[in-house]
């Protein structure tokens, strides 16, 4: 066994871990929807940027399993790393929508008929490959959990019994092997799940104490490239701001933008390699999870490190914070002294464009939202003295969020939050029409 199919043995065996604590959990709206509504949209439109070069034979498959029966606890961003795959898939990978297997709460069946069984690997995914000329990209976002028989690792599809996954659930083992025996041009993995038996929300094997897991890679590897969230008895982590798993926010950050080519380990000539990956993850990711929850977590690799994952970053401006246009102004066109153009992409027409919008600028936005309203909020002064900023009404806080609307380049975002002026503090709700220029974000009507 090479070193680095070893790294990858260790990298699958897991002390049970939680995903997430349970203090992350946010008490009001998930991903722009309320905890236990509807799930969201799946997003079959076109991708908001076009890739450089359109891989035209690649194939992917993209899972998002967030909610789950038999009284299991959700993986409450599971969809919303689903989305973001997707747009790497598309407006980075260069693949067509039209080859995306894309499951949301995928059973056990929908993930044999794609994957194949013990005995076949030629599903749906072996029928859409061509031999030789297909790349494959497979995500998992959802749980995983060790199979107490035979100590291997398991992805848990939404109707199965975590308890017994040896039977309902779906084999990391069979995943790689059936994926090597392809015959893919190549081959790229992403797992952000924890191989264990509890979560954020509770223990998901009842019963059972603390079990390793060790799995061990297929015989023959060629062409697969393999990142994982965590390794050995370390914790997946989430990222309770962006809403996404801290691996697939970190691993989208490398990917996306091309930030591993340019971090450390790069060499900045315009392509990402696995390596470049693998050592962004080890100073970002890692470095993320031990500032925010005090933990180890450091993301496990494997394939050549030379492997060429996008060939051509199309990179994008690194973020700044923004210039508020004047009260009641449109977006600014022309991007203010020393600010870079072109920081935001253009929205795509639904409501899941949106929310995947939404979460990864959250922040340029609600700063955007508070400079407007401390500017209104002269005007809801509570000690009836002239309009006067130091009086002026302030949010103190953002709750819940949701998008409700998008027309063009703008969306609606309906919020609650808290305020406070001239002594007093409440709670309240309002909608925020947010405009999208392709160098700065303005409210351009709010109703309260």
């Amino acid at each position: 066994m090479s070193r680095r199919i070893a790294r990858l043995v260790a990298g699958f065996s897991a002390l049970l871990c939680v995903a997430g604590p349970a203090w992350a959990l946010d008490a009001g709206r998930i991903g722009g929807e309320r905890i236990g509504g509807p799930s969201l949209p799946v997003e079959t439109e076109p991708a908001h940027r076009t890739a450089a070069v359109e891989n035209r034979d690649a194939i992917a498959v993209i899972i998002g399993n967030r909610r789950y029966a038999n009284g299991l606890p959700e993986v409450l961003y599971a969809e919303n790393d689903a989305l973001a795959a997707r747009r790497l898939a598309t407006e980075v990978l260069g693949y067509r929508a039209g080859n995306i297997i894309d499951l949301r709460n995928a059973s056990q069946a929908e993930m044999l008929s794609v994957f194949g069984n013990a005995a076949d690997h030629r599903g749906k995914l072996w029928a859409w490959v061509k031999s030789g000329v297909s790349d494959v990209f497979v995500y998992y976002s959802g749980h995983g959990v060790p199979g107490l028989r035979d100590k291997r690792g398991y992805l848990l599809p939404v109707d199965a019994d975590p308890a017994t996954p040896e039977i309902n659930g779906y084999s990391l083992d069979l995943l790689l092997a059936n994926l090597s025996r392809l015959e893919a041009r190549s081959t790229l993995v992403m797992l952000d799940a924890c191989f264990s038996g509890n979560s954020a929300a509770g223990w998901l094997l009842r019963s059972a104490s603390p079990v390793y897991i060790r799995t061990e890679a297929p015989a023959d590897p060629t062409g697969l490239s393999v990142i994982s969230a965590a390794q050995g008895d370390q914790v997946a982590s989430w990222d309770q701001e962006r809403r996404l798993g801290l691996f697939t926010r970190h691993v989208m950050d490398a990917l996306f933008d091309g930030a591993a080519d340019r971090g450390r380990g790069g060499n900045g000539d315009g392509a990402v390699t696995l390596g470049e990956v693998e050592t962004y993850l080890d100073d970002e990711l890692s470095y993320a999870a031990r500032r925010l929850y005090r933990r180890v977590q450091k993301a496990s690799v494997l394939g050549d490190p030379k492997t060429v994952l996008v060939p051509d970053v199309r990179r994008r401006a690194p973020q700044a914070p923004l210039a508020q246009p004047a009260l009641g102004a449109s977006p600014q066109r022309t991007p203010p002294a020393g600010v870079p153009s072109g920081r935001y992409p253009a929205l795509g027409p639904s409501i899941a464009d949106a929310q995947l919008f939404l979460q990864i600028h959250w922040d340029d936005v609600r700063r955007t939202i508070e400079s407007y309203y401390l500017r209104q909020g002269t005007v809801w002064d509570q000690r009836g003295n002239p309009p006067q900023v130091e009086f002026a009404e302030r949010m103190k806080e953002i709750s819940e969020r949701r998008v409700v609307k998008v027309a063009g380049n703008t969306f609606d975002l309906e919020i609650r939050y808290r305020w406070q002026g001239g002594g007093v503090s409440d709670i309240a709700e309002a909608v925020m029409r947010i405009a999208v220029a392709p160098d700065a974000l303005a409210v351009e009507k709010m109703w309260r």
